[in-house]
C-alpha cells in the first residue's frame, strides 16, 4: 500500500537524525525498503538494501526522490491539461511522453502511462 510507505517516509524525514534513529525496526525497514521499490529505478532499487545503518540517509534520499517525482509530475500534468484545453492532444502525449524519458521512478511512470492513455 504506497500510502502507507509514503505517508511513513514523509514523516520520518520531517523529524531529526536521532528521532529517525529511534523508530529502527525490522517493520520500519520493510516499509522503507517499499518506498525505495517505488521510488528508485531498477538499478538503484536493486543496489539499496535497507539496513539499519543506512536506514537515516536512505529515509533523506528517498524523501528527496519523492518530493522532485511529485513536483515534475505536477508540472507534466498541468501542462498536459494545457495543451487539452487547447484541444492538442497530440502535444499533451509529448508532454507526458517527455517525462517518461526522465523519470527514473516507477510511481511516477505509472501515473504519467495512465495520463497517456486517458488522452484520445
Amino acid at each position: 500500500m504506497k500510502n502507507h510507505e509514503f505517508d511513513s517516509l514523509n514523516l520520518w524525514a520531517s523529524w531529526s537524525d536521532a528521532e529517525i534513529e529511534n523508530i529502527i525496526s525490522d517493520d520500519t525497514i520493510v516499509v522503507l525498503q517499499r518506498a525505495v521499490q517505488h521510488l528508485s529505478d531498477e538499478v538503484q532499487s536493486s543496489r539499496i538494501i535497507v539496513n539499519r545503518d543506512n536506514f537515516v540517509s536512505t529515509v533523506r534520499e528517498m524523501r528527496k526522490l519523492y518530493a522532485d517525482g511529485s513536483r515534475l509530475l505536477g508540472q507534466a500534468i498541468l501542462e498536459a491539461s494545457d495543451w487539452l484545453d487547447k484541444q492538442e492532444p497530440a502535444k499533451a502525449k509529448e508532454v507526458y511522453e517527455h517525462f517518461l524519458s526522465l523519470c527514473a521512478s516507477k510511481f511516477y511512470r505509472d501515473i504519467a502511462r495512465n495520463q497517456l492513455k486517458k488522452i484520445p
